[in-house]
């Protein structure tokens, strides 16, 4: 009789924690397609204050800080987008692209004149060269920043996109420079090389 109870126990709580599980992803899935939807929304200039606005002590929010971290990166204030990348990373590790980018950016200066490109390929580097696109969660937020600011280049390899679509307009322009070069640093970002 004893054997029953401890099975009927174990089950139920493999029952509870397959629900915990389930639930668990469904509020994250909501997240991410909340956070694309403000993202998208917004306008240009408000878009770090609509994401504050998905923000909630309580509720850590991957997706939403990301995205601060991506319009702070518009603005060239590469510390608080640090910060921002650094929180999302907390609040969701599968954000691997968070964690390159919060270091990337704790080592880039500010202004339109950032190093943020080379840093970004260094820390990619010191990181032994993960595959950005790896995780769904990264594919999702990479995907969401190309719906809202146009497509990047196809002449850009994945670390390369992700490179363009955090960065603002004249690191952009940048990173299309680096790549139409013949600059042997600058292959990490160029589409088809492997470095």
């Amino acid at each position: 009789m004893s054997v029953w109870i401890v099975v009927i126990v174990v089950l139920a709580v493999a029952a509870a924690v397959a629900g915990l599980i389930v639930r668990s992803r469904a509020f994250r899935r909501r997240q991410y397609a909340e956070a694309t939807q403000v993202w998208l929304f917004a306008h240009l200039p408000d878009r770090e204050k609509a994401m504050h606005s998905l923000l909630d002590e309580s509720h850590p929010n991957g997706p939403a800080w990301y995205l601060c971290g991506c319009a702070c990166l518009t603005d060239y204030r590469t510390k608080q987008a640090a910060r921002a990348f650094g929180m999302a990373h907390h609040a969701d590790s599968n954000l691997e692209t968070a964690a390159l980018l919060t270091f990337a950016c704790l080592k880039a200066s500010d202004g339109e004149d950032s190093d943020l490109i080379e840093q970004i390929t260094t820390t990619w580097h010191e990181m032994k060269r993960p595959d950005v696109l790896q995780r769904p969660e990264d594919r999702l937020m990479l995907d969401c920043l190309e719906a809202g600011s146009g497509a990047a280049p196809g002449t850009l390899s994945p670390l390369g996109r992700m490179t363009w679509l955090a960065a603002g307009p004249a690191l952009r322009e940048r990173v299309e420079r680096l790549v139409a070069g013949d600059d042997s640093r600058w292959a990490p970002l160029r589409k088809g090389i492997t470095p």
